[in-house]
Parts: structure tokens; C-alpha cells; sequence
């Protein structure tokens, strides 16, 4: 699979400092404009004993779920217990940012609420969904949310202010290409962590842009 991918024909200058080049034919969107944010709550008007299973700031990592969401019924839950997940968002936490607590849901969303701790990221019917957690998740773009944060002891980051960076947008083709790959290196990890490459090859900035954008 390495062995087949090739540079890109040609960059611009994204306009961006902290993003650099891209590819020539690429968008350039703020996040807003890709996804909605925060498009599902739970009302007030919720009777007491819907039950849920709650994730909150300590419930994430970067990428993955650090225990099981706890089981709440709304009448004893925290008043933060408010955002509706579903299958393909991506929650993203604005406070203690320098957790870079991230998450894709692509399991088992059924009664999935999250803390309004976490920016919820809903794609649009052209973007592919796993992308924008691949996109979020990156060193690249989490820095980014860690440096605009705001506070020492509780830093935090306004969701406007989120959603205002610009994010780099390829062709859905290529959205779902790029997740596919990413995909493959998740698995191909080393468990000294490096990456298994065939003998000979090398990951070059011009061939592996994606990668080395993202990791």
C-alpha cells in the first residue's frame, strides 16, 4: 500500500501559518462550516427517569474511551449531562484542553449523552465522517486548540473560537481514501511504536503529506 501512493501534483501556501502547505486543489473551510456543532441536547422537559450512559472529560482520551460511560438517569444527573451523541460525531473537549480528549463514536450511540464539556461535531452529508476525527485528533490541530486556550489552572477554549479554524478540506474521494489509510497505519504500529514498512521504503513528506500532516 505504501508502495503505491505518490506526491501530489502541486501545493498552494494554505494561508494558514500552523498549517502550512496543502494540496493545490484542496478547500480551506473553518470548522463551522464543515460540521454543526452541538446540534443535539437533551431538553429540560426530560422525565427524571430516562436513563443514559454518560461520558464525561475524565471518560476520554485522545481517540479512544478510558473506561465504560456511566449509567445516569436524568433526574440525578449532573446538569453538564446534556449533549445528545450519535453514530459518526466527534466530541471534542474545550476544557482542559491539554487532555486533547477526543472521540468518534462508531459504536453503539443508544442513549449516549456527553458533558457540554465537549464540542460536539455532527459531519455534513459531504464530508466523511471518520475524517474530521482524523482531522481533530491530530497533533497539528489539537496544539492549535491547547495554544487559543484560555485560563492556567481550568484552561479553556470558546466554541466559536473553534469552530472558526480553518481546516483543510479534500474531495470526498479522496476524505475516504485518506481515512482508509489512516486506518491501515492504526493497525501497523509497532509496539515500540514504529511503523512497519517494508524494507527499503521511507515516509517522505511529498508522498505520505496526510501522515505526516496528521501524525
Amino acid at each position: 500500500m505504501i508502495e503505491e501512493l505518490k506526491p501530489y501534483p502541486a501545493y498552494k501556501d494554505s494561508g494558514v501559518p500552523w498549517l502550512g502547505k496543502v494540496p493545490e486543489h484542496w478547500e480551506l473551510k473553518p470548522l463551522k462550516r464543515l460540521v454543526r456543532l452541538n446540534a443535539s441536547v437533551l431538553p429540560d422537559t426530560t422525565p427524571a427517569d430516562y436513563e443514559f450512559r454518560y461520558i464525561d472529560i475524565g471518560t476520554v482520551g485522545t481517540g479512544f474511551l478510558t473506561r465504560e460511560p456511566q449509567r445516569l438517569r436524568f433526574g440525578n444527573a449532573p446538569s453538564r449531562a446534556r449533549r445528545v451523541l450519535h453514530m459518526g460525531v466527534t466530541i471534542i473537549s474545550t476544557v482542559r484542553t491539554y487532555l486533547k480528549a477526543v472521540y468518534y463514536v462508531d459504536k453503539d450511540a443508544k442513549a449516549l449523552v456527553c458533558s457540554t464539556g465537549f464540542a460536539v461535531l455532527t459531519p455534513g452529508p459531504s464530508t466523511q465522517p471518520k475524517y474530521v476525527s482524523y482531522l481533530v485528533q491530530s497533533n497539528t490541530f489539537t496544539d492549535r486548540v491547547t495554544a487559543e486556550s484560555v485560563g492556567t489552572a481550568y484552561p479553556a477554549i470558546a466554541e466559536g473560537r473553534l469552530g472558526s479554524f480553518y481546516v483543510p478540506v479534500p474531495p470526498l474521494p479522496e476524505q475516504t481514501a485518506i481515512v482508509r489509510f489512516l486506518d491501515y497505519m492504526d493497525r501497523s504500529w509497532k509496539p515500540d511504536g514504529r511503523f512497519l514498512i517494508s524494507e527499503g521504503s521511507s515516509m517522505t513528506w511529498s508522498s505520505f503529506w496526510v501522515a505526516a500532516w496528521m501524525w
